[in-house]
């Protein structure tokens, strides 16, 4: 989760860092803004799925305990 969380900081800090830089005319670190964003994109999407594999995987282990107790 803590990983989850720095992704989105760090997102947001990109966006904003972006933002500033196409505001200002300050276009040096654009590309490289962007890069990292991308990067940051794919991370947090990887994220994501693996957090619902393993709801998925949490899920069946609670089903089979409850049909072990039944």
């Amino acid at each position: 989760m803590a990983n989850v969380l720095s992704l989105q900081l760090a997102r947001e800090r990109a966006w904003q860092s972006a933002s500033n830089s196409q505001t200002t005319g300050l276009g040096g670190g654009n590309a490289s803004n962007r890069r990292l964003l991308e990067r940051l994109e794919a991370e947090n999407a990887q994220l994501r799925r693996r957090v619902v594999e393993l709801a998925l995987q949490i899920q069946a282990l609670r089903d089979n305990a409850r049909a072990e107790t039944a």
